[in-house]
């Protein structure tokens, strides 16, 4: 029991800093989107032409938003769910229920990783870039894919763990939820 809670807390551990690096990741993207497009509309009016890149970038990013971001939302509790069985339950069959989505997303997680790390290696063998102003390789965007479903299963391993952490009666009280 020793050994499963102290890889519980290296975990969430990692995770911590991994879900902090992916915040900042995706709200640095937001704000570059953000200004990029609003820079672009204001060089358009002020000198009445605009440099393609700065539309053509906020779009390319934005699967390095959303991909890294979906285990964050996952480990927080905010990810799109239904919470009607989860609130019908008793305590422990809720807890089962809650294990068995984590083993669910732990699997996919490393499934669709394992997909994202093939097609990524597909495009990088193609050695395509965008038409884009600025052009960067297509393999760029599809690394976006594996490196969110890897975030995705390292996050719902620790949900895995801790559920059976406190199923087996192990993980501390204050340890129970992460906040």
């Amino acid at each position: 029991m020793r050994l499963l809670l102290g890889a519980y807390r290296l975990l969430y551990g990692t995770n911590s800093l991994i879900q902090r690096i992916a915040l900042g990741l995706g709200m640095a993207i937001v704000a570059f989107a953000v200004l990029s497009l609003f820079a672009a509309a204001v060089e358009r009016h002020v000198t009445g032409r605009g440099y393609a890149w700065m539309n053509d970038l906020p779009p390319f990013l934005l699967p390095w938003c959303v991909f890294p971001l979906m285990g964050v939302l996952l480990r927080s509790g905010r990810h799109i769910s239904v919470d009607v069985a989860p609130t019908l339950l008793p305590a422990r069959q809720a807890q089962v229920l809650r294990l068995i989505v984590g083993l669910i997303a732990f699997v996919s997680g490393v499934y669709f990783c394992n997909a994202g790390i093939e097609a990524t290696s597909f495009f990088r063998m193609l050695g395509e870039v965008t038409e884009t102003e600025i052009q960067f390789p297509f393999w760029f965007l599809y690394a976006a894919f594996p490196t969110g479903f890897a975030i995705l299963a390292l996050f719902a391993l620790e949900i895995v763990l801790r559920e059976v952490l406190a199923l087996i009666g192990a993980l501390p009280a204050d340890e129970a939820r992460p906040s």
